[in-house]
């Protein structure tokens, strides 16, 4: 089951459990990024356009596992208004000290605030408190980067895949992923969800000062707020700052 041995392990001991649902699998075309003219059609075949079918559907809850997390305008809107329908949406994605990409981590945080104001739950993963997590799933803990992409849906559907939620897979990268029909398997990667943002990420919320965000995590069993990005040096942060208003959206 996930979480727990390697698969090998359990295939060698013969106790390997196996869950069972409908699969539906998706696959960007290779030419995607240079096509020009059919890009409509592309983009009813794509991945980014399919996942976001099946979490458009959603009538409860969204919870989302994204490295490179970039909403832009137009995901926004989407996402507003699955929160005007009432749908719970969680995001666990990495913070400024654990991206391997200081630069998209920007495009991200610019919409961080106005996420929070739309109700969403937002998770950043922590380099150091990956540490100290027993059983590592969504992300490298050799790196203490959070890697997984998935989606769960309703509890019952899920996506899994290599899709991030940022323009680059929408309109770039070629990606593969499937939506899987399950309720099982939905339990099991929220159970995984569910440990990594516990142990191993800061829940961000809206200062109350009403100026910017904090970051609240546990330290000896203790809630400590910060009021600056975990696990980044003054350099890194020095450097978003400085890089933000340049960087280009669509590139990121």
């Amino acid at each position: 089951m996930l979480g727990y041995a390697p698969i090998a392990d359990d295939l060698d001991a013969g106790r390997l459990g196996l869950l069972w649902g409908t699969a539906y699998v998706f696959a960007d075309h290779p030419d995607k990024p240079f096509d020009g003219e059919a890009g409509g059609e592309l983009l009813e075949t794509s991945v980014t356009y399919n996942v976001l079918e099946a979490v458009g559907q959603a009538k409860t809850e969204v919870i989302a596992s994204s490295p490179y997390f970039v909403p832009g305008v137009k995901g926004m809107q989407f996402l507003k208004k699955l929160r005007d329908r009432g749908v719970k949406v969680t995001v666990l994605t990495n913070s400024l000290g654990s991206t391997d990409e200081p630069l998209v981590h920007t495009g991200y945080s610019r919409y961080r605030e106005q996420m929070l104001a739309e109700g969403i739950e937002l998770y950043e993963l922590s380099s150091a408190r990956v540490k100290h997590n027993e059983r590592p799933f969504l992300f490298n803990s050799s790196l203490g980067r959070l890697h997984a992409k998935l989606f769960v849906i309703d509890r019952k559907t899920s996506f899994i895949g290599s899709m991030n939620l940022d323009p680059r897979s929408a309109t770039v990268n070629t990606e593969f992923g499937a939506v899987i029909n399950s309720p099982e398997l939905a339990r099991e990667l929220i159970r995984v969800i569910d440990i990594d943002r516990l142990q191993s990420a800061y829940r961000v919320r809206l200062a109350k000062s009403g100026h910017g965000v904090e970051w609240l995590g546990l330290s000896d069993d203790k809630e400590v707020v910060l009021d600056t990005e975990p696990d980044a040096s003054w350099w890194l942060r020095f450097k978003a700052w400085l890089l933000s208003p340049l960087a280009p959206e669509e590139q990121l």
